[in-house]
């Protein structure tokens, strides 16, 4: 109980000097009373340190907070190991829809070949303007994706348990690259068609 009362006591001297009202226990910030939120030990530590002399107590709040700094840390990795996840199913989203997509374009290309509107090879530039082409590319770009998706997942989770991390700051700017490169072809593909 002293330990409290000393805490407590501590705390309201605290409070004044960082300009908080000691009696209503709420800081005086112009409009705004924000409550002073003072946590409670936990009931088995009350009574561990209860009658102990302050070696005793100060050894024993060493532990408790090393405990919950711990604790924390755990809920930090695993916070963490879910962003990973997230960022790692974003991925495949978008690779599954590039597959998808890049498929759907290459049947269109044959369909209309088939019903005749357009023969193989009609411009000169068929490279950029087959559409069966573009397909393809789009389904190769997906199942790149989809691999350096992985290769990231497995790295980042790596460096999470490790505790280290270096960014993919090459990687990053060729990813962006090849899909402005990719982009600007299929735009010159569509606007000379």
């Amino acid at each position: 109980m002293r330990v409290a009362i000393t805490q407590l006591e501590g705390s309201k001297k605290a409070a004044n000097a960082s300009g908080m009202d000691a009696h209503e226990g709420r800081h005086n910030m112009g409009k705004q009373n924000l409550p002073v939120v003072i946590p409670e030990l936990p009931e088995e530590l009350t009574k561990a340190i209860a009658g102990k002399d302050s070696g005793t107590t100060s050894t024993l709040l060493g532990i408790y907070r090393t405990r919950l700094g711990v604790r924390r840390t755990g809920l930090a990795d695993l916070r963490s190991h879910l962003a990973n996840e997230r960022t790692h199913l974003a991925y495949v989203r978008t690779s599954i829809s590039l597959i998808g997509f890049g498929i759907t374009l290459n049947r269109f290309s044959q369909f209309l070949r088939q019903q005749g509107s357009v023969a193989a090879g009609q411009h000169p530039w068929h490279m950029l303007r087959d559409t069966e082409t573009v397909g393809g590319g789009m389904v190769l770009l997906g199942i790149t994706l989809a691999a350096w998706a992985l290769y990231r997942y497995w790295h980042v989770n790596r460096s999470i348990r490790e505790g280290s991390f270096e960014p993919f700051d090459k990687a990053v700017v060729a990813m962006t690259l090849l899909l402005i490169l990719l982009g600007g072809v299929s735009a010159v593909w569509l606007f000379l068609v």
